[in-house]
């Protein structure tokens, strides 16, 4: 598994992550990977719903783009 250092974090934030991890009875560590998780599956999440809004709006378009990828080709 991979480790992460990370500096310069506000003293604020710190002490408002370690009451949050207690509060919820785990490590400052794993808070932090908790939101690192979280982070990556939102990020997943708003790809495949514009991905899916892609689709959608493009479904049934009778574009050909062999002259225009032809036409990119050819400069």
């Amino acid at each position: 598994m991979a480790q992460v250092l990370v500096r310069d974090l506000d003293d604020s934030i710190v002490a408002r992550l370690k009451a949050m991890a207690k509060a919820q009875n785990i490590s400052l560590e794993q808070k932090f990977r908790d939101m690192a998780a979280r982070e990556v599956a939102a990020v997943e999440e708003r790809f495949e719903e514009i991905s899916r809004r892609s689709r959608e709006q493009t479904r049934g378009s009778t574009l050909d783009s062999t002259a225009i990828i032809r036409e990119d080709r050819d400069r």
